[in-house]
């Protein structure tokens, strides 16, 4: 019967006894000069390969990560100028004309189980909006301001929406109102069930913490 140590590796096409492998060892491990190149040669090559696959280059995991957050209420986006103000603003997207980042803020709000409405404000474009969270699709969101202005939207999909702009003006008031127009059996809002709330000119800020987004 052979020798364990005498089997065939599979790579190796041959058998290879075990002291020989132990006297390649010792004329050739890392005490040597010959295996000190080795060990060099093997961590030079591990960095290359480590580096090409997490090495992070131009378009990589911290420039998406970066991409994905889309910029809204960052520094840099505080140094854009908005697209408008006041009137100018009246039936364009918060978003789109970069009032709602930075600076932008919650004047007032309202709760019904898991929908949420509050009425923003952005104090770099001097106009306001409702955003309704929470809900489902087919609900609707509004907001009116004196004497006539008045801005609608629908949830189309997911859980979220906000209305158009109007502008704040003197002698401003501002009333929003959501409506789950389905209502919600799995929260318990019966199917047309309101929330209202409303602002004046006392409640725009004068200074203090913003909470970012639209």
């Amino acid at each position: 019967m052979s020798d364990d140590n005498t089997t065939p590796l599979p790579d190796d096409g041959g058998s290879v006894p075990s002291h020989a492998r132990g006297s390649w060892v010792r004329r050739h491990g890392p005490g040597t000069l010959i295996g000190a190149l080795i060990v060099s040669v093997a961590g030079a090559a591990a960095t290359i390969i480590l580096t090409a696959l997490f090495g992070g280059g131009d378009g990589g995991a911290g420039a998406s990560a970066a991409g994905a957050s889309g910029g809204s209420g960052t520094s840099a986006d505080a140094d854009v100028p908005p697209d408008c103000a006041g009137a100018a603003c009246t039936g364009l997207d918060p978003e789109v004309t970069r009032c709602g980042g930075a600076g932008a803020r919650t004047l007032t709000d309202n709760w019904a189980r898991t929908m949420h409405l509050e009425i923003r404000y952005s104090p770099r474009c001097d106009a306001v909006w409702a955003k309704l969270t929470g809900a489902q699709v087919g609900d609707t969101v509004s907001i009116a301001t004196s004497p006539s202005g008045r801005q609608t939207a629908t949830v189309q999909t997911g859980h979220d929406k906000y209305t158009p702009m109007l502008p704040v003006e003197v002698g401003f008031s501002a009333r929003a109102t959501a409506v789950a127009v389905k209502g919600n059996p799995d929260q318990d809002i019966p199917k047309g069930y309101t929330i209202r709330l409303g602002a004046e000119r006392t409640h725009l800020p004068t200074g203090g913490p913003s909470t970012t987004g639209s």
